[in-house]
């Protein structure tokens, strides 16, 4: 009797234990990234579905309110629409950034999210920042679809014929499925400088931010080397901007309240360093970030300072947009250069005033 009656305690022993571990298992799941689902607050039948069709692996995710990272395993990221929700694997090598507003970015595994407040939501320009310090933008193309725009203004023609994107290259196609895929792509927030490796860069040019800005550079050799930054990361792809990538994200800065329709159409001298604005004091194009009045959701010098480079088409010309610091950004007749401006010119140029801007797309 006895020994039957402690045979009986050990077990009420054991089910305690194990109902208390059920229960903190399930207390553990919970998380602030809405992201994320753990398996363990999945129902039975997607969490069954999820085991057959992925392996759980450990992600890194981001808390917008710290900035630190967490480790949490995870099966799928559940990005939910409002046709349902729709599950997809991450990769171990992207991580997903969720702002205060609930919006969502990818992070290259190496790049981190700046620690400045304004620089932290993507509606308003979320910055991220390279292993070799460069700064890009995220364009988030869940608010402005990836897409060539026709803004009226051009050196030459008066609408887009004529003008387009190599859209049967392949690293054009692997950009625009990456967009499509992951919701944006990244935009350098500066000019591009040279760095010491002799690829480009994205960081601020100023007398206290010592640099060069890359100028005199073909088109075609600017390709090339934006295609061979970050060559050991597997998570992120360089590229050199597209007129479909420079459009969307003019629009985007339109989409998100930055700025006014004209504002990037017709004059753009109150944002950009032009011969005709007010802060630059006729400056040239030797800094890049070097005035906030030429910043627009954290990127600068889109508009004037230096035309910069696409790999738009134009017959056999290539095509820049921007204008330049010796321009008048708007409102003066015959002399207009507003950041949408068009103005192709042959890529066998080497002009001592055009630049270009490090582009970015997830792997």
């Amino acid at each position: 009797m006895l020994h039957n009656f402690k045979i009986k305690k050990i077990e009420a022993v054991i089910l305690c234990a194990v109902f208390v571990f059920c229960l903190s298992a399930c207390g553990s799941a919970e998380t602030q990234i809405t992201s994320t689902v753990s398996t363990s607050v999945l129902s039975e039948t997607s969490r069954k579905k999820a085991e057959e069709t992925s392996t759980t692996q450990a992600q890194t995710l981001f808390d917008e309110t710290s900035g630190n990272s967490t480790e949490s395993s995870t099966v799928t990221t559940e990005i939910r629409t409002t046709a349902g929700s729709k599950t997809t694997t991450v990769k171990p090598d992207k991580r997903i950034y969720t702002d205060a507003n609930g919006d969502k970015a990818y992070i290259p595994e190496g790049f981190t999210v700046s620690a400045k407040k304004d620089e932290r939501t993507i509606n308003t320009g979320l910055v991220v920042i390279g292993p070799d310090s460069s700064e890009f933008v995220w364009i988030p193309t869940t608010l402005t679809p990836l897409k060539v725009r026709d803004f009226g203004s051009y050196i030459f023609g008066s609408s887009l014929s004529g003008y387009s994107d190599e859209a049967d290259l392949e690293l054009y196609k692997s950009m625009v499925r990456s967009t499509e895929k992951y919701g944006g792509f990244y935009i350098g927030r500066f000019e591009a400088s040279k760095g010491t490796d002799g690829l480009p860069q994205s960081k601020r040019v100023t007398p206290e931010n010592p640099g060069t800005v890359w100028v005199g550079l073909s088109p075609q050799k600017t390709a090339d080397i934006c295609q061979k930054k970050y060559p050991d990361n597997n998570g992120v792809q360089g590229f050199f901007p597209w007129g479909i990538n420079w459009d969307t994200v003019l629009q985007w800065l339109i989409d998100s309240g930055c700025k006014q329709a004209d504002e990037i159409t017709t004059d753009s001298t109150s944002w950009g360093n032009y011969s005709n604005d007010t802060f630059s004091e006729g400056a040239e194009g030797n800094y890049t970030g070097a005035w906030e009045e030429a910043k627009a959701n954290n990127i600068y010098d889109l508009a004037g300072n230096n035309w910069e480079w696409t790999q738009e088409r134009h017959g056999i010309s290539y095509v820049m947009r921007g204008g330049g610091y010796n321009m008048a950004g708007g409102a003066c007749p015959g002399n207009k250069y507003p950041a949408a401006l068009r103005d192709p010119l042959p890529g066998t140029d080497f002009h001592s005033n055009a630049t270009f801007r490090l582009a970015l797309f997830i792997k």
